[in-house]
């Protein structure tokens, strides 16, 4: 587990318990782009729990096979490394957000730029990662 006084791994500046680690420990995120954060860094820290839990259940990434999908999003993260983040938009009305981001990711020798453009619902208080729309890096 990262060090409370680390660095978060999202790259907001802020330190991890004044960041993700509020939303990794369960409190709700404040906002769309509070969830992608704390959804990067939990890929970066190998949560998967958080992972799955903050996913809609009507998006396209959600498994009904928990076991599997948790062994898949594992695996992911065992081969990844999660070198970078950057938020270029987010944007919210209330119950549909919208984040536009780059992750700058690595793993067998290579390195790459995922750029999406995510949808995140509000649901009974908590925003859920819905789906999303890779954009050219």
């Amino acid at each position: 587990m990262l060090a409370p006084n680390a660095a978060c791994p999202c790259h907001s500046g802020r330190k991890y318990k004044k960041c993700c680690r509020l939303v990794h420990e369960g409190q709700p995120a404040a906002s769309p782009e509070a969830l992608m954060r704390s959804r990067y860094s939990a890929y970066a820290l190998g949560l998967v729990d958080h992972i799955l839990r903050t996913t809609h259940p009507d998006g396209p990434h959600y498994e009904a096979d928990v076991e599997r999908w948790r062994a898949e999003v594992q695996a992911f993260v065992d081969g990844t490394s999660f070198d970078r983040l950057e938020v270029l938009e987010a944007r919210d009305d209330g119950e549909r957000g919208i984040v536009d981001f780059r992750a700058h990711l690595s793993g067998g020798g290579r390195s790459t730029v995922l750029a999406e453009r995510s949808l995140f619902l509000e649901v009974d208080g908590r925003w859920l990662y819905h789906s999303g729309v890779r954009q050219m890096p």
